[in-house]
């Protein structure tokens, strides 16, 4: 067994809002700098980018990896996956053994897709429901797990209220969700019937470079960092295992809290339902938060006490190197070339992930004291957030001893709170 970082979510440039420098040569260059093993090809149904995979991925050692990388002791290993809508717009995560099983499975869908071979469908829409995409998935041995299950619009949860419900008599052959970016094992772990489903937390990038892949990402153990692994990861075989999550902390996704979608006040549950989900301040509408969602199904399901149906491996919280470095140099652009510049020193001797969660302050003094700072002062959990919530991300704050984040915190307490006592408007 060998420990791995594996982020399986992200984009080509043939997916909506993604970045034209995608390619797997830079992303396997990127995957190294970030600290991650195993990513995904992303996107593989489309004609374009699949070609660009064929001509750029190979197999050795049972594993795919990049074709430059064949001789090199350091190795981006991939799995081929995609990113799917079915009916509701419910996005689906799917991964394949290798171009054949992929080719197999695309002449069965390709008909239920009017956009799979157009510039924007890197993320196909399929017209099945997620019952009909599952059953497919079942029957040709696609591994399925719905994408980012709470978030508003586009997660599974957002639409029903089970996964029975959603997916059918199949539904437990579903063994993996990702979480997103507005939600962390907590959330998700007082819903009943995800007892026995593995918990993901992957980046969902839009662009190929280190400071965005592996936002969130997850450590496991595994043999190979290949497909076989990658099924037994999911059923629990041969020692394959997750050790940790990492990943933001849920309070500055875009949907943690219940908030005003115009003015982003924040709303309780409570609140928000007394006045028929308008705002008190400005009228304007407010959408549901993960967390109060997630509470609504646990309850449905039997859990009124909210407890945690089953014990899951760590979830530990990360912040960026970029958006530490933003925020200690007070630079609104986190691509803006001071940011970019400081992030290159520390990723030249190592990887990102190791300057946030494992280099000694010694060194990482010798690199930049200021923000070496800063990075302590994150492992020590002295950051506060302003929630984030109906499409507004959260903003984290960097405080510096114990008092500094409690009275930081009572002011973010105080900017957000609304008179439970006013009079209902609506």
């Amino acid at each position: 067994m060998q420990k791995y970082n594996l982020d399986l979510h992200y984009h080509s440039p043939y997916a909506a809002a993604c970045s034209k420098n995608i390619s797997i040569s830079l992303l396997s260059k990127e995957a190294k700098l970030k600290g991650l093993n195993l990513i995904t090809t992303a996107d593989s149904l489309h004609p374009i980018w699949k070609k660009h995979i064929k001509e750029n991925i190979i197999e050795k050692d049972e594993c795919l990896i990049f074709k430059e990388d064949k001789n090199n002791l350091e190795k981006t290993n991939f799995l081929l996956g995609v990113e799917v809508e079915s009916a509701k717009r419910v996005h689906h995560l799917l991964y394949f053994r290798n171009l054949q099983h992929l080719d197999t499975f695309k002449k069965e869908i390709n008909k239920y897709s009017q956009d799979m071979e157009k510039y924007g469908g890197g993320r196909p829409r399929l017209s099945l429901t997620p019952q009909e995409l599952l059953d497919i998935c079942v029957d040709y041995q696609v591994p399925l797990g719905p994408a980012h299950v709470f978030t508003p619009y586009f997660g599974v949860f957002a639409h029903y209220s089970s996964l029975k419900e959603a997916y059918g008599k199949n539904w437990k052959k579903i063994k993996f969700l990702e979480l997103g970016l507005s939600a962390d094992t907590q959330t998700a772990n007082i819903i009943p019937d995800l007892k026995e489903v593995k918990f993901f937390s992957f980046s969902d990038s839009h662009s190929p470079y280190s400071y965005r892949i592996g936002r969130e990402y997850v450590c496991a153990d595994l043999k190979k960092p290949n497909y076989d692994s990658f099924l037994d990861l999911l059923n629990n075989k041969k020692g394959n295992k997750i050790l940790y999550n990492v990943g933001y902390n849920p309070l500055e996704g875009k949907y943690n809290k219940s908030a005003c979608k115009t003015c982003k006040q924040l709303y309780s549950l409570e609140q928000a339902t007394v006045n028929n989900w308008r705002c008190i301040k400005c009228k304007g509408v407010v959408k549901k938060g993960v967390g109060d969602r997630a509470k609504e199904i646990a309850i449905l399901q039997g859990n009124k006490k909210l407890l945690e149906v089953t014990k899951r491996p760590n979830y530990k919280y990360l912040i960026p190197l970029a958006q530490i470095i933003q925020i200690a140099i007070k630079q609104k652009n986190i691509q803006h070339k001071s940011v970019l510049e400081i992030y290159n020193q520390f990723i030249e001797q190592h990887t990102e992930i190791d300057i946030m969660l494992n280099v000694c302050e010694e060194k990482l003094n010798k690199i930049n004291e200021n923000i070496a700072r800063y990075i302590i002062a994150f492992r020590n959990d002295l950051v506060v957030f302003r929630p984030g919530g109906a499409g507004h991300y959260g903003v984290p704050y960097i405080t510096f001893s114990k008092k500094e984040k409690e009275e930081k915190q009572k002011e973010i307490d105080k900017e957000t709170e609304i008179d439970l006592v006013q009079k209902t408007l609506f």
